[in-house]
């Protein structure tokens, strides 16, 4: 199982604790949802008993983000379809500079 983001809109309350970036940045919620982002925020943290990972702040904070090329991912919704969701995937993959082999090993690896 690997870390959601969601966006939170306007007016809502959210319980604490709950760690939260106050962006309207739809790029970054794609990027933070992203199987790459996943997998360097998990190999910075430690996986507890039971296999529960742990995705706190000080780890989200340290994955870098593209300053360059993010418009491409601002007309995605927040809730994209399956379809789109492979688009977001292949754009992500191109920001981050990847081998088709490094795709590979991200798509195929267990959590």
């Amino acid at each position: 199982m690997k870390g959601t983001y969601s966006y939170a809109p306007e007016g809502m309350f959210i319980n604490a604790p709950s760690p939260f970036i106050a962006t309207k940045n739809m790029a970054l919620l794609h990027i933070l949802n992203s199987t790459i982002a996943d997998y360097y925020i998990r190999s910075l943290g430690v996986t507890r008993n039971g296999g529960y990972f742990e995705y706190k702040p000080m780890f989200v904070e340290k994955l870098p983000v593209p300053q360059t090329g993010l418009d491409s991912l601002m007309s995605y919704p927040k809730q994209p379809s399956h379809e789109q969701e492979i688009e977001i995937s292949v754009i992500i993959y191109q920001l981050y500079g990847l081998s088709q082999q490094e795709i590979d090993y991200l798509e195929n690896r267990e959590l």
